[in-house]
């Protein structure tokens, strides 16, 4: 499979989930936690500050 392939490929499938799809995935990928926030232990506290600055 090429990059090209698999980029569309993963785009399809994004394009199909719904906001609780993604927010699942997003926590198994360790992105957000389980309260669905950045995971600190993966970001640094200056994404954090932004992040928590633009959901205000």
């Amino acid at each position: 499979m090429t990059i090209a392939e698999l980029t569309a490929r993963v785009q399809h499938a994004g394009k199909n989930r719904d906001h609780t799809q993604r927010m699942e995935l997003l926590k198994k990928a360790h992105v957000l936690n389980s309260q669905g926030k950045i995971d600190p232990r993966f970001f640094s506290s200056s994404n954090l500050k932004v992040t928590e600055n633009s959901n205000k």
